[in-house]
């Protein structure tokens, strides 16, 4: 699965103003009889990304994305294993975003003259910021039969810098995982 702009994700997952989160966790999709407690072991698979969308700093927030995700599942009773019957896979997807705003006569300036007693104004939209938006998705998938058997994440947007990166991202993802059935 490919793979954008994985630390710009990080950051939007690792970003709290106040108590608000500046994500929302999506609802959670499982296989009627998928139970964490079926499975005792879990392993990752492989995250490949290319092109020049990737960061110097992929390597070490992918670690720290799933060292938090296997922190959060040992918690709830299962080993890392190389040989895993529960694969997890992490899907992450960037993308930016202008904000805009109409232009108005009575604060972006008066009418033109044209000549012959002709006014022109015309409304336009015109770019006041740029932001990234990002979700992260996470898979857990039976190895016995290759099927997805549940499926969960978090959306929104992306800040551009955090203090506390690591620790936030532990939260965002134990929010996640915390929606796995035991």
């Amino acid at each position: 699965m490919k793979v954008f702009l994985f630390s710009v994700l990080i950051l939007f997952i690792a970003s709290f103003s106040g108590c608000k989160a500046p994500y929302k966790i999506l609802n959670a999709k499982q296989e009627d009889d998928f139970r964490l407690s079926n499975y005792a072991t879990f392993g990752f698979y492989d995250i490949e990304a290319r092109g020049d969308t990737v960061s110097e700093k992929f390597e070490q927030n992918v670690n720290i994305i799933r060292s938090a995700i296997a922190q959060n599942l040992q918690a709830k009773g299962l080993d890392e294993a190389r040989d895993s019957n529960l694969k997890v896979n992490i899907a992450l997807n960037v993308k930016e975003e202008l904000q805009t705003r109409q232009t108005d006569f009575r604060t972006d300036g008066l009418p033109r003259y044209m000549g012959q007693r002709r006014y022109s104004w015309k409304s336009e939209e015109v770019v006041v910021g740029k932001y990234r938006e990002g979700t992260i998705m996470i898979d857990l998938v039976d190895a016995a039969t290759n099927k997805m058997v549940w499926q969960g994440g978090a959306e929104g947007i992306i800040p551009e810098k955090s203090k506390n990166f690591t620790a936030e991202i532990n939260q965002a993802i134990a929010e996640i995982v915390d929606k796995i059935p035991r």
